[in-house]
């Protein structure tokens, strides 16, 4: 269309150049699990000026919200503008591909961007999950200017854009037995001699052709050119992208520019879903092709089209519905010599125009086969001249002529329909000529209509086959809902089970965990009321105190019991006579060894007491606890005996000194004893007093300091000794 880019650049948002195409390869589907939205950008009106006031040099951006969020290049771009302007042309087809899982949350943004200073001039964001599925939406996008002047003619921004959501799959119609019906076309047969521009075609199937050519005859605009859905923005209402189930006048395609303008060539594919699709064929279905130049799409009002300058008809009726059927291989014909009525387009020969399509049936949700140039030529081909004559084409589409024939028209040609004078007066022969031929219309209607009635039937058991089968699925369904139920009410128990268990379990390991704490609390407060130390030392304590109690009781015994000393040293009776030397040696002998014991016993307990305070931090355990109980119990055995063996010897000893001192006063008083019988009597006490102190044989051995206080002395040696001084 005259479009030109003076940059070239590998940046992915940069404009495209003029040569570079933007249309997409012919297939009419997404990738596996993506969806494509296509958008054709026609052009824009009123486009805002830069920030500093000049004019936009403009191309449009398309991508998706993700690649917006994620700062992504897009490579949907059109090319810009030739010069700056404010109302631009493009007619650039591009696509964005999204995962078809996020369709829901995706939206596609188309931003208008000058080429000069890289400025976003205008921003729409359309989501993708209002789009129908293969329906084309001719949008004019209304957004306000920045400056929001109402009373202007320029204040509002119109981008005009087709927009169509393809995806990986075609969508089953209820109650149709083909999912689509695509149209090939190629372009114009003949050269044409007076056609200035290149034209644009827009393809539609309406439902009743006769209805819709009443329609174009009023000008109504939905059934003129190419209707355009208003969306202002923001979006107010999904409503705005609502689709009726059947149009009066078809979803109409629009088609790209074909030229040269002397032979245009289009060479593309139109695909009719849904009810526009094949099993939508009647008497009154047809396939209405209208061609436009492409200068009418120029001006303030771009796509508001003109008069078209010409118009093809292609009536889609069961019997070529049958016939399409009756193919090898693809299920579709090739239509050469199509012809273009109601215009003023001439051939180089002086002859109206004709087009050559081609249609298929698409019976696969994932068609493999689409119509190309090179396959559309291998379907069985369609004369026209049989399409006039056994389909009874409809006239009106056929001829400028608008007064009605009553011929029969499988046996005369729209060209004899033409040139034949209506005749006022008919003969009874032409009177029964049409007779025959309207009862023969009448047989022919009634075998449609049965034919009609016997596909509907097939229908309808087709249809009351799958309601069956799907109650029947249903109903198995709900039986293993119900098994499922029952087997997971028997796993809830088993786990209630398993749960209760494992409580119980829980709660064994609490109580023994709790058992198990309350005998370490036992052995620990045992342990700190049974301390070894301060058994020990209380014990000893006790001990030294009896051993000074036992001192005291000596040095009395001695003061009370012994004579004062002579001058010469000897001791003195109470008459002042000396006794015996023999005596006195024994008695300070004794003396002195029992002074010794306890000078020892004395200074030894302090290390005792000190072995005994580190006993505890060797314990590591519980088998060192009840050691320590076992050596306490012991050592306190140990002690009772000491002490009844201390009392028992301290009791004979006050007996022996007794006698010792009843001997002294007897010596005083003259009662005299030999000397022999002193000496041979002393010992046999003494060694009596010493055996008394002679370690138990059942007691342990007790340390150096303990076996020497208990250690028996020798008097007998003693007094041999003193008898030799």
């Amino acid at each position: 269309m005259g479009l030109k880019n003076k940059k070239n650049t590998e940046d992915p948002e940069e404009p495209l150049i003029a040569s570079q195409s933007t249309e997409p390869e012919i297939g009419h589907l997404s990738p596996s699990k993506k969806e494509t939205i296509m958008v054709t950008l026609h052009g824009a009106t009123n486009l805002p000026a830069c920030k500093d006031g000049s004019e936009p040099w403009p191309y449009v951006v398309v991508k998706s919200t993700s690649e917006e969020k994620n700062n992504q290049s897009s490579k949907a771009v059109t090319s810009v503008t030739s010069e700056p302007t404010r109302a631009p042309i493009w007619g650039d087809t591009v696509n964005v591909e999204i995962q078809a899982e996020d369709a829901g949350q995706e939206d596609v943004i188309l931003k208008v961007v000058d080429n000069r200073k890289k400025q976003e001039l205008l921003s729409y964001k359309i989501p993708i999950k209002y789009l129908r599925v293969f329906h084309p939406y001719h949008f004019e996008l209304v957004k306000p200017t920045e400056s929001g002047k109402a009373n202007e003619a320029t204040a509002k921004t119109q981008l005009y854009a087709t927009v169509v959501r393809k995806s990986s799959f075609i969508p089953r119609y209820m109650g149709c037995n083909h999912m689509a019906l695509e149209i090939f076309l190629r372009g114009v047969n003949e050269p044409l001699a007076n056609n200035p521009n290149p034209i644009v075609v827009i393809a539609r199937v309406v439902p009743n052709y006769k209805e819709f050519k009443v329609s174009q005859a009023n000008r109504d605009l939905a059934s003129v050119g190419l209707p355009i859905t208003p969306l202002s923005f923001p979006i107010p209402s999904v409503m705005n992208f609502d689709v009726p189930r059947v149009s009066q006048n078809g979803f109409p395609q629009l088609s790209k520019p074909g030229g040269p303008p002397e032979q245009p060539l289009w060479n593309q594919s139109f695909l009719f879903q849904g009810r526009d699709g094949a099993t939508n064929f009647s008497e009154d279905t047809a396939l209405v092709l209208e061609y436009y130049s492409s200068t009418s799409m120029k001006g303030s009002q771009p796509w508001t089209l003109n008069q078209p300058l010409g118009i093809s008809v292609l009536p889609l009726k069961s019997c070529l519905y049958q016939k399409m059927l009756t193919g090898k291989g693809l299920d579709g014909l090739h239509v050469e010599r199509l012809p273009i009525m109601d215009t003023s387009l001439k051939t180089i020969n002086d002859e109206a125009p004709t087009v050559d399509l081609s249609f298929q049936l698409l019976s696969s949700e994932r068609p493999e086969n689409f119509l190309t140039p090179n396959n559309s030529k291998a379907l069985p081909t369609l004369d026209p001249k049989i399409l006039d004559e056994k389909l009874r084409t409809i006239q009106e589409s056929w001829s400028k002529d608008t007064v009605s024939s009553t011929m029969d028209l499988s046996t005369s040609t729209p060209q004899e329909a033409e040139e034949e004078p209506l005749v006022p007066e008919m003969s009874c022969d032409t009177e029964m000529n049409n007779y025959w031929q309207a009862m023969q219309k009448m047989a022919e209607d009634i075998l449609s209509l049965r034919r009609q009635a016997s596909i509907l039937e097939g229908e309808n058991r087709i249809l009351r086959s799958r309601l069956a089968q799907q109650e029947e699925e249903e109903g198995q369904g709900k039986a293993s809902e119900a098994q499922n139920a029952v087997s997971m009410k028997q796993k809830l128990l088993l786990s209630e089970l398993d749960m209760k268990k494992l409580r119980d379990r829980v709660q064994h390991l609490q109580n023994e965990l709790i058992r198990k704490n309350d005998r370490e609390k036992e052995l620990l407060l045992l342990y700190q009321a049974q301390q070894p130390q301060a058994a020990l030392l209380k014990q000893y304590q006790g001990k030294l105190q009896k051993m000074k109690a036992l001192e005291e009781t000596v040095q009395h015994q001695e003061k009370a019991g012994f004579p004062v000393l002579s001058a010469s040293g000897l001791p003195l009776g109470s008459m002042g006579e000396n006794l015996p030397v023999e005596v006195y040696s024994v008695l300070l002998a004794e003396n002195a060894k029992l002074r010794t014991e306890l000078d020892k016993n004395r200074h030894q307990q302090a290390p005792i007491i000190l072995q005994q305070q580190a006993l505890p931090d060797l314990l590591s355990g519980t088998s060192d606890k009840f050691n320590l109980l076992a050596k306490l119990e012991h050592a306190q055995s140990r002690i009772l005996s000491l002490e009844s063996q201390l009392e028992d010897s301290a009791r004979r000893w006050g007996r022996e000194k007794q006698d010792l001192a009843t001997r002294l006063q007897e010596q005083e008083k003259g009662f005299r004893h030999p000397s022999n019988s002193i000496i041979i009597e002393q010992p046999s006490a003494l060694t009596h007093s010493t055996d008394l102190k002679q370690p138990s044989e059942l007691e342990p051995l007790l340390p150096s300091s303990d076996y020497k206080l208990n250690k028996p002395s020798n008097p007998q040696k003693e007094t041999a000794n003193s008898q030799q001084t």
